[in-house]
């Protein structure tokens, strides 16, 4: 199943965002605070082993706007950022495609992991 782990503020996005995955074939499911200290794996349904020393929120952590693509080859990935640039929506800096890598990450770890790369 191809899907599509989204959060924004944004509900206007999020409703063009969800059209986009509508015409391509695409689950989307959203993203909330409360999925932040939550692995991938756990994030995507997948059972795996919590290998433990996950790095948790401070509090009064904001979970940033973030899109993680799970399931999703390549040229179908390719038509949903076409669509995405076509649609006139601003950017979503943090995307991530769901790997072996970060399947144990937690979410907040991703997003400063993202955030490192993008500074």
């Amino acid at each position: 199943m191809k899907r599509i782990y989204l959060h924004t503020t944004d509900k206007e996005k999020q409703t063009a965002i969800e059209k986009i995955c509508f015409a391509q074939g695409i689950e989307m499911k959203n993203l909330s605070g409360t999925d932040t200290n939550r692995t991938i794996a756990m994030i995507c349904g997948m059972q795996m082993k919590n290998s433990g020393g996950h790095r948790q929120a401070p509090p009064l952590y904001v979970l940033p706007e973030i899109m993680l693509f799970y399931g999703i080859d390549d040229p179908s990935l390719d038509r949903f950022l076409d669509a995405y640039k076509e649609s006139g929506l601003k950017p979503i800096r943090k995307k991530a495609i769901v790997t072996p890598t970060n399947l144990g990450w937690t979410l907040y770890e991703l997003a400063e992991e993202l955030a490192k790369e993008s500074a």
